[in-house]
């Protein structure tokens, strides 16, 4: 059955499936599941399928709270991930302005700035949490500094980002999660409209900055699309980081041999960051709604139903890598679903990687002697969707 008992492992389950029924009908929660390579990348592309599922989340929320999330809606239901063409492609080209190789060039600095600033307060206590220490505050950091959030705020940017994950990653959705998502929803609301305000009186080249100067051109974003997508980095760009930072930690510590080559030759990182996207995605589904009935392998698949592409399993499809279920650090590069494909592409792709690179090569150069602390345990973030540690304990320095 696809109900996983065992999300630490589901990796043998999504074996079976791909080589057995690579689409699977799964009753209880009306919904089809999606296990190949090549299905999964052309499906990215089908505009038979829909990337807007607000209206899911809605329907999902318990009855009490649904008036209330019905006041931010508007907001949720203005994220580039659930638009399709043309909005979407509108929407993208000014995104993108953000977004591009010189923006996140130009964010480099800030990027080992916070990076620096997290380490320096565990730097001499030999030993610290690498995911709740770092690898969770880091990226909300870096996103303050990208959308130009002041310093001061970043805790409450942190505590944004933390409320928009528990509603849009639980199931079931909660009555409490639904509360604190609408008030840090509309508490985001106003602050991102001011700082909209603060822009247009004072230009800068921010990420908000961008996308205020372009507020004139035809065809640029509103203010609420631009807010509402404000969120979304919130909620796209924070996890995601953790789970990526933590992932390759883990598997390096966990596979010595990887780790010796990687510190023989440093080069390798870029590698190490591309290998543990393709073999422990931070993301290993995302969903889709048919706008009609079609077809699939002889299956019929109905209007309205919702189709999870399995990323995680795509990713280990011998027919595309060889040798799948292996941690190699010297594979070529292949291209992985990680980031989607096709149209609704993760827009933010360059940028987490980029941090990716820069806080885990200073954090190898900064701990030598890094280790798993196997006194304390390690709880790990692993749902239908997403897998990376929460707590990931180390030790550094001498043995």
């Amino acid at each position: 059955m696809l109900a996983w008992r065992y999300l630490d492992d589901p990796l043998p389950d999504l074996a079976y499936f791909r080589e057995n029924q690579s689409d699977f009908f799964y009753p209880p929660s009306e919904q089809w599941f999606v296990f190949g390579y090549g299905d999964v990348a052309s499906l990215f592309h089908d505009l038979r399928l829909s990337a807007d599922r607000m209206k899911g989340f809605i329907d999902a929320a318990p009855e009490e709270v649904r008036e209330d999330l019905r006041k931010v809606a508007p907001y949720l239901e203005m994220f580039m991930l659930f638009k399709g063409d043309p909005d979407h492609a509108r929407m993208r080209k000014f995104l993108h302005r953000g977004f591009n190789i010189e923006a996140v060039r130009k964010l480099k600095g800030q990027i080992q700035e916070a990076t620096d600033e997290l380490l320096d307060r565990v730097q001499n206590q030999g030993q610290f949490d690498v995911c709740g220490d770092f690898a969770f505050l880091l990226p909300a950091y870096v996103l303050s500094d990208f959308l130009g959030v002041h310093k001061g705020d970043r805790d409450r940017v942190v505590q944004w980002s933390v409320d928009f994950i528990d509603f849009f990653n639980h199931i079931p959705i909660t009555v409490d999660a639904t509360q604190r998502m609408v008030e840090s929803a509309s508490e985001m609301v106003e602050y991102t409209k001011g700082l909209l305000a603060e822009r247009r009186r004072e230009p800068r080249d921010d990420f908000l900055g961008v996308l205020a100067s372009a507020e004139a051109e035809e065809g640029s974003l509103t203010e609420e699309e631009i807010v509402a997508n404000a969120m979304l980095l919130l909620l796209a760009g924070h996890v995601a980081v953790r789970n990526l930072i933590g992932n390759v930690v883990y598997l390096l510590l966990i596979h010595p041999d990887q780790f010796s080559k990687l510190q023989a030759d440093p080069e390798l990182l870029h590698n190490a960051i591309e290998e543990t996207l393709r073999y422990e995605p931070p993301v290993t589904l995302i969903p889709r709604i048919a706008l009609k009935d079609f077809d699939l392998h002889g299956n019929t698949i109905h209007e309205g139903q919702t189709v999870q592409l399995s990323i995680a399993s795509a990713n280990r499809d011998a027919a595309h890598f060889p040798d799948p279920d292996r941690f190699d650090i010297s594979r070529k590069p292949g291209r992985y679903l990680s980031f989607g494909f096709g149209p609704h592409g993760c827009l933010g792709a360059p940028l987490t990687k980029e941090e990716a690179r820069i806080a885990l090569g200073t954090l190898f150069r900064r701990m030598p002697g890094i280790r798993l602390d196997e006194s304390k345990e390690i709880e790990w973030y692993r749902n239908t969707a997403n897998r990376g540690p929460i707590t990931l304990p180390l030790i550094f320095g001498a043995p």
